[in-house]
């Protein structure tokens, strides 16, 4: 099954025991390019709005129809979860916090984007504390909404900018970016270039640097 961000920028999200509000953003690994969390709007829920955030671990379902996230955890378990705002930027600190709190297992120490297993529902009851203290941060979050509008340089020149990116369940993976072309071809389209061609992300210069030609870039699946 595929989804998108934009798509989950418009899902409620649902505990065990009532709505806890929208999905406001989606947190990426940009090494692995997988989907670490999911920050929930809890404008109507929570004071102040505080964030909350929700690892796929905790997520039992999507209902695209419905455009629905079932979370299984209680609203009352979400609330006195860690504080996002108390460790900005998200450090490997605060995810080590979270996850020891939820009784997860830790995605970093093992080999795959999900520690030793194939996808975020089998770190459920695998917690350990071994390696709750790791000696630096390795930490690659970076947000969907940040990285939204980045410019695409390639091989050649720059062309075109990121509108979207195609996520992969149930292994929450970044597959895909979906590329606007509009701002370079005459009546442009949008294109699906693989994660797999990204070479980096210049913070500094709000673009993402792709191995790739604009021929390449132009004859791309495309994504309309």
């Amino acid at each position: 099954m595929e989804t998108r961000f934009s798509q989950l920028s418009n899902y409620s999200i649902h505990a065990t025991d009532g709505d806890i509000g929208d999905c406001q953003d989606v947190l990426i690994d940009d090494a692995q390019w997988i989907v670490r969390y999911i920050v929930a709007d809890t404008n109507t829920w929570l004071p102040l709005s505080r964030k909350v955030v929700i690892t796929p671990v905790s997520i039992d379902s999507l209902q695209a129809d419905e455009k629905t996230l079932a979370v299984s955890l209680t609203k009352e378990a979400l609330k006195n979860s860690p504080s996002l705002e108390e460790h900005q930027p998200v450090s490997r600190e605060y995810e080590s916090l979270l996850y020891q709190y939820f009784g997860y297992g830790y995605y970093w120490t093992g080999p795959g984007a999900w520690g030793e297993y194939a996808h975020p529902l089998e770190l459920v009851d695998n917690f350990s504390r071994q390696h709750a203290q790791p000696e630096e941060d390795n930490s690659h979050l970076r947000s969907c909404d940040e990285l939204t509008g980045y410019t695409i340089a390639l091989s050649d020149g720059q062309a075109g900018h990121v509108e979207d990116f195609v996520i992969q369940l149930p292994q929450w993976s970044v597959s895909h970016l979906i590329i606007n072309l509009n701002d370079w071809l005459p009546g442009g389209k949008r294109v699906k270039v693989d994660c797999r061609h990204i070479v980096k992300i210049d913070w500094a210069g709000h673009a993402i640097e792709l191995d790739i030609s604009r021929k390449e870039l132009e004859g791309a699946l495309s994504a309309d």
